[in-house]
């Protein structure tokens, strides 16, 4: 399996240094992630999983307009770190606005979270698409910068650690990818935080 896990484009809060409140993109966010989509235009995906934050999915949508056949699916485990504890995302009426096409699953808010449960969270998120895709998928995440780090420690199989932190700037990709080699199964992080489409 190909994981590509991505950070959103540029935001308002990003430039104010409020990451964690709902935000949309910036006008250069918007170019970075025209940039980001072009990206991947040519490559095969099989599956599209995003936040249920504004940023997010505009991100991730950019991307689905090369793939009108990936199925695009909002998931409230990829929120962002530090999200209101009470806010679970755009509510459904606004998702299906912007993105019609939308698999909506069940949501909530994620409560008070320490580092440990945000990683605990990756994890849970990793073993879910494990099991939803087969072995030979190109899957896509879009998420958060806080949040992406826990994701790529889950993805990699690397244990919590306190205050580690994997930068993912603005359109960030990181790549692993899970394979078999001579009957063993292997994980390789094939690069982290790239960003040369922009």
């Amino acid at each position: 399996m190909l994981l590509y896990i991505i950070r959103h484009g540029e935001t308002y809060g990003n430039l104010n240094g409020d990451g964690f409140t709902e935000t949309d993109l910036t006008p250069n966010g918007m170019r970075q992630i025209a940039f980001l989509a072009k990206r991947f235009h040519k490559e095969h995906i099989d599956r599209i999983y995003t936040s249920p934050l504004k940023r997010a999915l505009k991100t991730a949508n950019a991307i689905k307009s090369f793939h009108p056949e990936a199925p695009f699916v909002v998931d409230s485990l990829l929120l962002e770190k530090g999200t209101d504890p009470e806010y679970a995302g755009l509510p459904d009426e606004e998702i299906k606005t912007l993105c019609p096409y939308a698999q909506l699953l069940p949501r909530s808010p994620l409560g008070m979270e320490d580092d440990e449960a945000a990683y605990n969270r990756a994890v849970k998120f990793i073993e879910k698409i494990k099991a939803e895709n087969d072995f030979d998928s190109t899957v896509v995440v879009v998420a958060h910068g806080t949040f992406n780090s826990y994701l790529v420690l889950a993805a990699i199989g690397f244990p919590f650690k306190e205050g580690f932190n994997f930068s993912h700037l603005n359109t960030g990709v990181t790549l692993v990818n899970y394979l078999e080699e001579d009957g063993i199964l292997k994980t390789k992080l094939k690069y982290l935080n790239n960003v040369s489409h922009l």
